[in-house]
């Protein structure tokens, strides 16, 4: 796997780690003017498992809460676009293979801050999360799959070494 970011505030907060659960079914969005938590929903073995909430619940009353439930197996993850400052997220925006869902959180227009487009393409190479938290959530990454098999490649000159890493 690939591990790509975290975008935010890495160096703040607890470090949480979801690599090499891919089959998401629902994500769960605690968000005020920024990203409080997020938890996700995973089939594994047939069976629905739910994640550690990672985050905290930001201090905000009232707290807004969402729910993205994904069309599984038929929906997957194809990217996810980040707003950050300071240290935290401000907005989330999750990108399927059917739609996008979001932006959930803060305003994410102002001129100083950062953004960061996590583009997976449409070969569900989504591979898992991780990131840190604590009152909210600080930053988060992806983990990415390169692709087992040449069936996507059209060149017939491309040659796959097979090395032990």
């Amino acid at each position: 796997m690939i591990k790509i970011g975290p975008a935010g505030g890495s160096s703040t907060g607890k470090a949480w780690n979801d690599g090499g659960r891919v089959r998401i079914r629902q994500i769960f969005v605690s968000h005020g003017n920024l990203i409080n938590s997020l938890q996700f929903q995973f089939v594994e073995n047939g069976t629905l498992v739910l994640s550690q909430k990672y985050g905290g619940s930001g201090g905000i009353i009232p707290e807004n809460f969402s729910v993205v439930t994904l069309n599984y197996p038929s929906e997957f993850l194809t990217g996810i676009n980040v707003w950050h400052y300071n240290g935290q997220i401000v907005s989330l925006t999750f990108s399927t293979s059917k739609g996008r869902y979001g932006p959930f959180g803060g305003q994410s227009s102002k001129p100083y801050y950062s953004t960061f487009d996590y583009k997976l393409g449409e070969d569900n190479t989504f591979g898992g999360f991780h990131g840190t938290g604590d009152v909210y959530l600080n930053s988060i990454g992806v983990y990415m799959k390169p692709m087992t098999t040449l069936s996507n490649a059209n060149n017939p000159e491309v040659h796959v070494k097979d090395e032990k890493v």
